[in-house]
């Protein structure tokens, strides 16, 4: 009888969990093709992110680290963060860790206020993979450029990225890089 209540008990974790996963990729489906504007709880919104895309994650081993104070609220499309997230964390794996088995990817959130008190967001995104030249960096938001023609790419990844933060969300986007050393992005945009 004992047995049995574990087994029930491990059941009933494992369909919660579960039911939370398929929730958050559900969600993730809907914001990544709506361009709504709603509250977001940001350090959930981006580990369910972060949940959706673990088939690729787990297949090589790369981890994401997500530093980011809980109970954080922002109004905005939800649909463009999704965008932005997923593009960045899917140009590590593909391009970044080319040749490295444990890749890191860590995102840290922080407010701040400017001049005319409104609050903005600022993300850092970084990663720890081959990085790129500077003749590459300076090409990085182009529309078709790609390091990886040959293998599908298509180059729209990063730019479609610029214009999500630039247009939808009003914000600001630099990009650092030094071979061998990761790729680093800072995006500041309005909290609300």
């Amino acid at each position: 009888i004992e047995e049995s209540r574990e087994s029930i008990q491990l059941l009933e974790n494992n369909l919660n969990r579960a039911s939370e996963l398929i929730s958050s990729f559900k969600q993730v489906a809907v914001d990544q093709t709506s361009d709504a504007i709603r509250d977001i709880d940001l350090k959930r919104y981006i580990n369910d992110l972060v949940q959706s895309l673990q088939p690729q994650l787990k297949k090589h081993n790369h981890h994401v680290h997500i530093d980011c104070q809980d109970n954080l609220f922002v109004r905005c499309a939800a649909g463009a963060l999704s965008q932005i997230f997923t593009n960045l964390i899917i140009n590590s794996i593909l391009h970044g860790f080319e040749g490295i088995s444990e890749g890191e990817m860590k995102i840290k959130i922080r407010t701040s206020t400017d001049d005319n008190d409104n609050d903005r967001l600022h993300v850092v995104y970084s990663d720890n993979g081959q990085g790129m030249n500077q003749e590459q960096l300076a090409k990085l938001f182009d529309p078709f450029f790609t390091t990886k023609r040959d293998q599908g790419g298509s180059g729209l990844g990063t730019h479609i990225t610029f214009n999500l933060v630039k247009q939808t969300l009003s914000g600001d986007i630099e990009v650092s890089s030094e071979v061998g050393k990761g790729l680093h992005y800072h995006i500041s945009f309005p909290k609300n």
